[in-house]
């Protein structure tokens, strides 16, 4: 991979996109990129910023895409438009230039701050809509834990540093309602479907309540450090690197379980429930 060339391609790609920004005051990398973990498979997230107020003012309109696009000599990807807007994701464009996939998010900073302050501080915990690439649907703490986490690559002000900080917090309330909503998930599932799955030897249920389980108490184990579950990619090597004491165990643990026989449903549960008292005694 020519890492040279491709930091080149990202920003060339960042300054021309920004000219066409309504108000534009900044672009981020999000993404593998953003945490120093990408490799050649990984794509590049990109999060452009307006002061606009509008979320349909944020945005090239289709016409300036269209033609933005020829002179990158992209090829579409994912999508047959170059702006796509579904919710609760918002406007992206997706493209592909020399064989580098770009998803590019559009985002307006009262939007943004609006999101922010009604996950730390309204405690809007729960997932906004069940969504086909997320088993539990899109969930506020991944936006957060982007916000906070993105690498600044154009800055025009002071706004997005701003964000940053806004959604570096972590209140103690928000511990609590995590809580609420994903390890007491967790235990219910727990005591409930994953062993009538166990009890009938039914493989195919037990994986899918198993790995709702564990989606819960890993959102779990990066509140115990405060931090944002940042969504299912790159979880063991963030969660190392948070100060949780025990998270090197409980990842062993979690790696133990999915290693384990299908068949030997009652270990694999006892395997669960050692995450789950891990969870349990920290928070």
């Amino acid at each position: 991979m020519n890492y040279k060339k491709h930091d080149e391609l990202i920003l060339y790609v960042a300054n021309e996109i920004a000219k066409t920004i309504p108000n534009f005051c900044g672009v981020t990398l999000g993404g593998s990129r953003m945490h120093g973990l990408d490799d050649d498979k990984s794509d590049v997230e990109m999060y452009f910023y307006s002061n606009n107020s509008s979320a349909n003012l944020c945005h090239p309109n289709i016409t300036t895409l269209d033609k933005l696009m020829q002179k990158f000599g992209a090829t579409h990807r994912r999508s047959d438009n170059y702006l796509w807007n579904e919710a609760p994701w918002g406007p992206h464009s997706f493209f592909v230039i020399d064989g580098l996939y770009f998803e590019i998010g559009y985002r307006t900073i009262k939007d943004t701050k609006t999101k922010l302050y009604n996950y730390l501080y309204e405690l809007d915990v729960q997932p906004h809509k069940d969504c086909h690439d997320l088993g539990l649907g899109y969930m506020p703490s991944g936006f957060a834990a982007s916000v906070a986490k993105e690498k600044l690559l154009i800055c025009e002000d002071d706004n997005i540093s701003n964000l940053k900080q806004l959604a570096n917090q972590f209140p103690n309330e928000l511990i609590c309602a995590l809580r609420d909503e994903y390890f007491d998930a967790a235990v219910y599932l727990f005591e409930g479907k994953l062993l009538s799955a166990v009890q009938r030897s039914d493989v195919f249920l037990y994986e899918v309540i198993s790995n709702r389980i564990i989606r819960s108490l890993m959102v779990m184990a990066f509140a115990i450090s405060k931090e944002h579950f940042p969504g299912d990619k790159w979880n063991m090597q963030l969660l190392l690197a948070t100060k949780w004491q025990d998270a090197e165990q409980f990842i062993n643990i979690l790696i133990k379980h999915y290693s384990h026989p299908i068949e030997k449903l009652e270990e694999k549960r006892e395997m669960i429930f050692e995450a789950l008292k891990l969870i349990q005694d920290n928070i």
